[in-house]
């Protein structure tokens, strides 16, 4: 691209940066929203009142107090993801806005962004309002669902509290992902996209039949994507010296480094006065090799005027192979009776600690772990039609999934009795590539191979209808109840070592609305043309930590037509997960001298250290995490400008009970008062006994504890606090001009205040010193003109302030903003032949490929940026 067009483009960018006018995510008004409004196709074929918004039980209304942020089809189909999670980044209030998605902890954890930089497990995802099933092996809090493209209806947010709804994790939100469920025909796409070391493809279909009394939809989709690596993106060195901060490069390399602990360092291959550094972060992915398989299929019928059957399946089957680091291997003692001993020139040297990075060992600079993730969600349920408008539904659901993971290790018992080696046959060359194969194989022969399985089955059956009709509307009710089984179930080895966990309870759950239309149509006047009160509460029993109730509050009022103000305040709640409380308790011997390593150095010890045990796990008397949420916001829709519509949304949550562990605190876990409970200095036979008693032992075994100076309990438990607040805000405007439509917006969040407590008795900090950035937002301007629609997107997140080591201890340091932009053109094709119903499309997503914000510490690498960079795609769509 010439230097001329790229200025061009750049300009019209940033003009577009600047306008303020529609952005594709917008709050729901108080009343459901027509075509004819918003310029855009109805959201849903059947008639208003019998939608259930999210955010409540009752058809017709929406979510009362709180602000709702929607999703179209029509911009799923602009925006031009390839998955959810894909589709979830281009949402400002997402955790997730603006990067490339994955998994945490490589394919270990789940598909979550949280909500305003709270936890991903605050954030309930949901499918046509039903609960879904967790693919991860640490979490057991719902995943995103890996629907199709072509089946998404809508996708409605509630960025506000609603465990008086949902029950468990609708802290900060819910998220509820709405599928198609009439579709006639035939619908098709295809997208291949590429960046520099990376492609992804896929492709889908969709088949619907209406026949008026019933309908069927199913519909699949097939992606997959390239990796890519730290080697495959740019970046500067890991030697922050230069900017303050300390050289982070790694001292384990696969050229070794040998200590003779005489304060002289020996690299290897010369064995000079010197060290080998290395930067590990080349080989390990930022984005992993996917292949995911995607089938949804929905059916409704009525059997009667009053009796409708339906269902909906989900199945993917998700497959990621993760570039991750070799595990460096420090301190590895090597005598002159090993036949690959080598001494540094000069030093007579007959015995040498070796650090290295086992690559000549392994054949290759990176493990590939392999994560493969089957899940599937089905409800089915009957309709029922009762006297006075009321309505019934009772329906199941059967969630299920499971996980399979492989992960290579290495065996450090071989790799010290191979150090230990004196024959060429038996010992290790921890510089070269000389070690015996079959030493070799006895050496990588250490995996963490598992299969973890849950289920989840639920039972429920609500009620809902207008009880009276008054002045300002019909009073309406939703009464519900539900019967929730859960169930973990882990089988395989980590080093020979197995963890079988069968975890499992039952929820009890109770719930009920009132929507109460204080004014309205009938009795409007100054400056009430309509007042509307929901009430709104549930209590849920759980078979493992007791009971919780949650009640919530909100009010909207229209003092004139095309203004609303609302507000909500309302509790919430998450509980436990099954890992949390029961996942295998680890017992872990850190012997005196490397209690640092452990993060265990208790100042009341001094300069001595003492031999400690250390349990990791989960934790039985876990409680739930609770929130109090509170939010008021204003939507105008002005009847002088039909098309224009702007909402703003302030929220303030406290969480309180938030479920951590405390280990890694340092100092601060022998001299907070919450933890004194967690350390046990000196112990008795029987206190020791009792630490250790049905915990699998790591690094030692029971009979070879020598005397223990201290027990730290760094099990899970209901530890931190965490105060935000901020403001949602949108505006959009649409104008129709002869040529054709010109539209824009704005979207996103700023953060007033986050403050986070590690306890309940420790200093609080602030968030937005620790890496969270205050604001984010994603700007629109596009038109359509006949049968071509542009569209430029800007996203921005704001530069984020964070600690980093220094010399002396470490200090603040502000990185800068990271703004892309992204471009999409389609054009529908003439209407004839073969080309009848087919659109093409382009996007470019970073078109002026950014760089992540230098920070000495990371340097953007790996942090929440995207790490894909320039991508372009060309995509077809058709439908017969």
């Amino acid at each position: 691209m010439s230097n001329n067009i790229l200025f061009m483009a750049r300009r019209a960018c940033l003009l577009s940066g600047s306008a303020i006018a529609a952005a594709f995510l917008v709050p729901a008004a108080a009343r459901a929203q027509s075509a004819d409004e918003t310029g855009r196709a109805s959201a849903d074929s059947d008639a208003d009142a019998e939608i259930v918004v999210t955010g409540t039980s009752i058809r017709g209304i929406p979510p009362t107090g709180s602000g709702l942020i929607g999703v179209t089809r029509e911009d799923a189909k602009l925006i031009g993801a390839a998955s959810t999670p894909e589709l979830l980044a281009t949402v400002p209030q997402l955790n997730s806005f603006n990067t490339a998605p994955r998994t945490s902890n490589g394919g270990l954890g789940s598909f979550a962004p949280g909500l305003r930089g709270l936890p991903p497990a605050a954030t309930l995802p949901l499918m046509n309002g039903h609960r879904l099933i967790s693919g991860s092996t640490q979490q057991t809090n719902p995943d995103y669902p890996f629907l199709p493209e072509l089946a998404i209806e809508r996708v409605e947010i509630v960025a506000d509290g609603a465990s008086a709804i949902y029950g468990s994790d609708a802290v900060a939100g819910v998220v509820n992902f709405i599928t198609r469920k009439r579709v006639a025909g035939v619908e098709a796409n295809v997208r291949y996209g590429f960046a520099d070391d990376y492609h992804a493809f896929n492709a889908g279909g969709i088949f619907g039949h209406d026949w008026g009394s019933g309908s069927f939809v199913a519909a699949y989709q097939y992606s997959e994507n390239s990796n890519i690596t730290g080697a495959d993106r740019r970046y500067r060195s890991l030697d922050f010296r230069a900017a303050g901060g300390v050289d982070t490069r790694s001292a384990v390399c696969p050229n070794a480094n040998v200590n003779l602990f005489t304060g002289t360092i020996y690299a290897a291959p010369s064995l000079a006065p010197g060290l080998n550094t290395c930067d590990p972060r080349g080989p390990v992915d930022l984005v992993p090799e996917n292949r995911t398989h995607a089938v949804f299929v929905s059916a409704q019928q009525e059997l009667s005027s009053a009796v409708t059957l339906w269902g909906d399946l989900l199945y993917s089957d998700r497959r990621d192979v993760v570039q991750a680091a070799l595990p460096g291997q420090t301190f590895v003692l090597i005598t002159a009776a090993n036949p690959f001993f080598q001494a540094p020139p000069g030093t007579g040297a007959t015995f040498e600690f070796v650090d290295f990075r086992p690559d000549n060992l392994v054949g290759a600079d990176h493990f590939d772990q392999t994560f493969r993730v089957r899940s599937g969600n089905a409800t089915a349920g009957v309709d029922v039609k009762l006297p006075g408008d009321f309505k019934a539904s009772v329906y199941g659901t059967f969630n299920w999934s499971r996980n399979d993971t492989f992960q290579p290790g290495i065996n450090t018992t071989a790799l010290t009795a191979a150090a230990a080696g004196t024959t060429t046959a038996t010992a290790l060359d921890p510089f070269g590539t000389r070690t015996n194969p079959a030493v070799v194989a006895a050496i990588l022969d250490n995996p963490t191979d598992f299969t973890n399985r849950q289920r989840t089955r639920i039972g429920a059956v609500k009620v809902d209808g207008p009880l009276a009709s008054l002045p300002g509307g019909e009073l309406k009710v939703a009464l519900g109840g539900e019967y929730r089984r859960e169930t973990y179930m882990q089988r395989g080895s980590s080093g020979g070592v197995g963890f079988p966990e069968d975890l499992s309870r039952n929820i009890a759950s109770v719930y009920g609305e009132l929507f109460v239309p204080i004014f309205g149509e009938g009795n409007a006047g100054p400056m009430v043309h309509s007042l509307a009160l929901s009430l709104s509460g549930r209590y849920d029993h759980y078979s493992d930590f007791g009971s919780t109730t949650n009640p919530k509050v909100g009010i909207t009022w229209e003092p004139v037509e095309g203004v609303n103000f609302r507000g909500s305040y309302g509790r919430s709640f998450r509980a436990p997960g099954l890992r949390d409380l029961g996942s295998t308790v680890g017992s872990y011997y850190a012997a005196a001298a490397l209690v640092d390593a452990f993060g265990a150095r208790d100042p009341s010890r001094g300069a001595a250290q003492v031999n400690t045990i250390l349990l990791f796990g989960g934790n039985q008397a876990l409680k739930p995490e609770k929130a109090r949420t509170f939010s008021f916001g204003v939507d105008l829709r002005p009847r002088f400008a039909p098309n224009l519509t702007a909402a703003a949304t302030f929220y303030d949550i406290k969480y309180d009970d938030v479920i951590g562990t405390p280990s890694g605190l340092g100092a601060l876990l022998f001299s907070d008062p919450t933890f004194a409970s967690r350390v046990i200095r000196n112990p008795s036979a029987a206190q020791l006994s009792d630490a250790i008693a049905n915990t699998v032992p790591f690094f030692y075994t029971f009979s070879a504890v020598p005397a223990i100076g201290n027990i730290l309990d760094l099990r899970q438990g209901n530890f931190g606090i965490r105060k935000t607040n901020g403001i949602d805000f949108d505006v959009r405007y649409r104008h129709d001009a002869g040529v054709g439509t010109l539209f824009g917006g704005i979207a996103g969040n700023y953060i007033l205040k986050y403050r986070t407590q590690l306890s309940p008795t420790s200093a609080v900090s602030n968030s937005l010193d620790a890496g969270i950035p205050r604001t984010t937002l994603r700007t629109t301007l596009g038109f359509t003109a006949g049968p071509v629609t542009f569209v430029n997107f800007v996203n921005h997140r704001s530069g984020i302030t964070a600690s980093f080591a220094t010399p002396t201890g470490t200090s603040l340091y502000k990185s800068k903003g990271y703004t892309t932009a992204d471009l999409r053109l389609s054009v529908k094709l003439p209407d004839t032949g073969f080309m009848k119903g087919t659109e093409i499309g382009l996007q470019i997503n970073d078109l002026f490929d950014k760089t992540p914000p230098y920070f000495p510490g990371t340097d953007g690498i790996g942090g929440t940026y995207n790490a894909i960079g320039r991508y372009a795609a060309m995509s077809l769509r058709t439908a017969f």
